[in-house]
């Protein structure tokens, strides 16, 4: 009996002591990936103070205010050549349903107003109105390109042929992206009729479109991350700044029209101007969101490169 005691006793001691090893294992890698993150917040907002990010995303916010009504002009002008042009009105809902709601209207109203008849306009005037809506991709390129630990070292023109046709390419894409929601919308309707279980609840179809809207907003983040910058890049879907971006760029429009419903005195203190003092706001929170999103990829690639170098 004695042998078979003591060996309960080392075996009870032996699972102590394993337990106890691995609890500092988990602690210690819980260290680990907490020192982790910390170096790359740290890197990240390092980065950022480096790079004066909010200079830059407030000159982005500047030249894209400057470009927004010459890009809707580019855009009606495309409208115009489809053999249905009586979607203009709800294309141009689409395309702001991100903007907070006290400046969405004022921003639909001017755009309807300027763009009244301008599908007919198809002159040197809609080239000059495209470079002028391309103004905003330059700056927005730069930003990029300082963001991605680079420098623009190309030529004016060429970025200008690229801004123009990322303005063209912007401009496809908010057609194609509309034309596949209202598709879906159909679809959704359809179904909704031959199966009155499927009418019951709107919840399924709003996931269905937030995820939608989600996945469009994912798809361009993409876009402008790999075409815009001037770096050389291997294409990943998925990264840790494109979705913090796509995920920050929708809860930031969710939380800045909250804020301005309930807790800002904008409308009262700008007026008229509110509208667009709002909307600038926004364009701003938008670019900085962009910018840092940018920041994070380069601050992890760093970090990741500088590990495997030591």
């Amino acid at each position: 009996m004695e042998p078979r005691r003591n060996a309960e006793v080392a075996l009870h001691f032996w699972e102590t002591d394993v337990r106890a090893i691995d609890m500092r294992l988990r602690t210690c890698s819980a260290v680990q990936r907490f020192s982790r993150l910390f170096l790359v917040f740290s890197r990240v907002f390092a980065r950022i103070v480096a790079d004066d990010c909010t200079n830059l995303a407030a000159q982005m916010s500047f030249y894209f205010v400057l470009s927004l009504v010459p890009f809707f002009l580019v855009l009606a002008a495309l409208v115009g050549w489809l053999p249905t042009t009586n979607l203009w009105h709800d294309l141009v809902e689409w395309i702001t349903t991100y903007l907070p709601a006290s400046t969405r209207h004022v921003i639909i109203s001017v755009v309807l107003d300027l763009t009244h008849g301008y599908s007919k306009f198809l002159s040197i005037g809609l080239l000059l109105t495209i470079w002028s809506a391309s103004t905003g991709f330059m700056s927005l390129m730069e930003a990029l390109s300082i963001a991605h630990g680079a420098r623009e070292t190309r030529s004016f023109w060429k970025r200008r042929i690229i801004a123009i046709a990322a303005t063209l390419a912007s401009a496809v894409f908010f057609i194609v992206g509309f034309a596949l929601t209202t598709l879906g919308r159909s679809a959704a309707v359809f179904l909704a009729k031959q199966y009155a279980a499927l009418a019951v609840s709107k919840l399924p179809w709003d996931i269905v479109r937030w995820t939608a809207n989600l996945l469009l907003i994912f798809i361009a983040v993409n876009l402008v991350d790999y075409f815009l910058p001037n770096v050389k890049q291997a294409w990943h879907w998925l990264t840790v700044g494109k979705a913090f971006v796509t995920l920050a760029f929708f809860l930031a429009s969710f939380g800045f029209d909250y804020y301005i419903q309930h807790a800002s005195n904008i409308p009262k203190i700008y007026g008229a101007l509110a509208g667009f003092t709002i909307f600038m706001t926004w364009i701003y929170i938008a670019s900085i969101i962009l910018l840092v999103g940018a920041e994070t990829d380069t601050a992890i690639k760093e970090l990741s490169h500088a590990g495997a170098s030591t």
